[in-house]
């Protein structure tokens, strides 16, 4: 492991660590508020979604330890990656100020949630698609790579156009157990 990956994944992971926070944070608000206000489904489920994704970001940085240079364009993106996740982590909860339902505050915000995460999803693929372009993949590899990621897309995509919170909810789920299984595989 470099130095310059250690100085690069604290800062990663200061980063990261505040997204999951604030993903716990909602949780611990929606728990304590259950008395009066619902909890539904939707939202846990997109607040589940956003820890497990996180989890995998942390774990795929990893990928990364032999960096031997941190330059700015590439603190920038790391920086850009974990804002925008801190960001939809805070859009998933409403704040206790707030007296929307957990799943009508998500079924508003969702589609800024979304964005959020397939652009720093779509950020992180760039070095892997760098090096199957560069050093060529065996078409077996990018196919797999493609298929998971446009798989993803494809369910997160859904999730934010979809108008009814049935669907929505299904497809969060469908999605939470597809980058689990994909992570447990494949990581």
């Amino acid at each position: 492991m470099s130095d310059a990956f250690s100085f690069m994944f604290a800062f990663y992971g200061l980063l990261l660590g505040f997204a999951v926070a604030e993903v716990v944070s909602g949780f611990s608000r929606a728990y304590d508020e259950r008395d009066k206000r619902k909890m539904g489904i939707v939202a846990p489920l997109f607040g589940a979604l956003l820890l497990v994704d996180l989890i995998t970001f942390w774990m795929n940085a990893w990928a990364y330890r032999e960096v031997a240079n941190v330059s700015y364009p590439m603190a920038l993106a790391v920086s850009l990656i974990a804002l925008l996740y801190y960001f939809a982590a805070t859009q998933v909860f409403p704040k206790a100020s707030e007296t929307d339902t957990l799943d009508g505050h998500i079924m508003e915000h969702r589609r800024v949630v979304v964005f959020c995460v397939l652009a720093s999803n779509m950020m992180t693929q760039i070095p892997p698609a760098i090096s199957a372009y560069t050093t060529p993949w065996p078409i077996s590899d990018v196919a797999l790579w493609a298929g998971l990621n446009l798989t993803y897309y494809a369910l997160l995509g859904t999730a934010a156009l979809a108008k009814s919170k049935t669907v929505v909810a299904i497809v969060v789920a469908i999605a939470l157990l597809f980058i689990t299984g994909a992570t447990a595989i494949f990581a």
